[in-house]
């Protein structure tokens, strides 16, 4: 009976453990402001010991991203819906420094105090980080042309449901009578 004695006074190792940062960050997502739920916004998945899941995907979205031991996204790895995802675990070409867009892009998905703006315009990058030449608003549906610094060009924006422009041909803003 002394060893089960002193077997029983051990802490339980799961249920006492202090919560992770990855646990954390979800937790606190998942609650929002004053306990109401954030709908939309990205919710970090955890594995069994707290860490983050070396992928992870957007529920809303369906995009999905390989991270790195603190949660952030490892550059390159971003894959659009119905894409096939990378292998994590696979090494990644050697990290360049984020450009203009990516650190746009990037300080407009966490916001304040890491809690995603929804509902806010995040611009669009290329595989090389560049600015993608058609920019559109995921929440209001509208779509313009941007130069190479990402500042809209004039006269091309339209509204959701009408055609797009071709923002990539040499006519300069073309419209794309494909989606007429």
């Amino acid at each position: 009976t002394f060893i089960l004695a002193v077997v029983l006074l051990l802490p339980s190792c799961h249920g006492d453990r202090p919560k992770t940062h990855c646990e954390q960050h979800r937790d606190s997502l998942r609650r929002g402001d004053g306990d109401v739920p954030l709908i939309g916004a990205f919710i970090p998945q955890c594995d069994e010991e707290g860490q983050y899941r070396p992928q992870q995907c957007h529920g809303s979205t369906g995009h999905c991203w390989c991270v790195d031991s603190r949660g952030q996204e490892r550059a390159g790895t971003r894959t659009p819906p119905g894409a096939p995802t990378i292998n994590c675990d696979e090494p990644v070409h050697p990290e360049r420094p984020k450009t203009h867009c990516e650190q746009h892009r990037d300080s407009l998905r966490r916001g304040d105090g890491d809690v995603p703006l929804i509902g806010a315009f995040i611009p669009q990058c290329d595989e090389e980080g560049q600015y993608r030449p058609q920019q559109c608003h995921g929440s209001t549906g509208h779509c313009w042309c941007v130069d190479s610094r990402g500042q809209e060009r004039a006269g091309t924006r339209t509204p959701p449901g009408a055609p797009t422009i071709n923002c990539d041909d040499s006519c300069c803003f073309c419209w794309n009578i494909s989606k007429l």
